[in-house]
């Protein structure tokens, strides 16, 4: 129990991005462990992944209607939960520390939503996927949903590739293009849901620059999942006004200013800490 207990600890302190990574890893060694056990016992092999990807039947959507949620926290292989979590890792960084928890999960919870829509509606639009069995898993859709959304809101945003910094925008730009000429190569339906979260990444900061946030509806759905009371919600909603108007606000945007000169690897500890706590208010 001193184990359980102190993993439970450290778990409930981290922060929701690391405790998202987490969870991803735990639920792509779940299924391992448990085909283990099938095959010693020699028992009917079970798929635990069946009951939370997602496919393009709507009648299969009607029995697992959370599955347009649950099959991003699933991957195929260690190369695929790497590379979705390494880049999650390092633009959701930059996107907590900006704008807080609450505006990250709404932007990644969109991205896999929006993600799993687009495949859906895909695979029963186009005739090249008539009478095609389908399924996917992976994160990517949240992923480029919070990518795109950060090279929206910061276009000029270095990032360091290897030994050079190339500006955020030129590696979406990127992204997207490989994403659409891989469409016929295979994974149509993973780079499909890719461009449908890249769509409501650059979508959602558009509205919010306009003072407009119809994502409202992810943390309050939060909030009753997990029986959070409006007097102690895990999330804070963030006061623009207050970021505006704060006595920091000089040292906000000469963060921001360093942030897109220099990439925001080359933060102090404390800008870092003066960004997170901004994005808090």
């Amino acid at each position: 129990m001193g184990l359980i207990n102190d993993l439970n600890y450290n778990f409930n302190n981290l922060n929701i991005l690391q405790k998202i990574i987490v969870l991803m890893i735990i639920c792509f060694i779940v299924p391992f462990f448990i085909n283990t056990i099938f095959f010693l016992f020699e028992l009917k092999q079970f798929s635990l992944i069946k009951l939370f990807d997602i496919s393009p039947d709507f009648f299969d959507l009607i029995y697992k209607p959370w599955s347009l949620i649950t099959y991003a926290f699933f991957h195929a292989d260690l190369w695929h939960l790497a590379g979705n979590m390494i880049i999650l890792y390092l633009s959701g960084s930059i996107v907590l520390d900006l704008f807080g928890k609450e505006r990250f999960l709404k932007i990644f919870v969109l991205g896999i939503f929006f993600g799993g829509l687009t495949y859906l509606v895909s695979y029963n639009l186009f005739p090249v996927f008539n009478n095609t069995k389908s399924s996917m898993i992976g994160a990517s859709a949240g992923v480029m949903a919070v990518f795109i959304f950060l090279s929206s809101y910061n276009p000029d945003l270095k990032i360091r590739l290897f030994f050079i910094d190339v500006r955020i925008i030129y590696i979406a730009i990127f992204l997207i293009i490989l994403d659409v000429i891989q469409i016929p190569s295979g994974n149509s339906g993973g780079h499909l849901a890719h461009l449908g979260g890249a769509f409501i990444g650059y979508f959602y900061n558009n509205k919010i620059a306009k003072g407009e946030d119809f994502a409202d509806w992810i943390i309050k759905f939060y909030n009753f999942l997990f029986l959070k009371r409006k007097n102690n919600k895990l999330y804070k909603k963030p006061s623009q006004k207050k970021y505006r108007k704060s006595n920091n606000q000089k040292e906000i945007d000469s963060i921001l200013d360093k942030i897109s000169k220099s990439g925001y690897d080359s933060l102090t500890k404390h800008e870092k800490e003066t960004l997170f706590k901004a994005g808090k208010k």
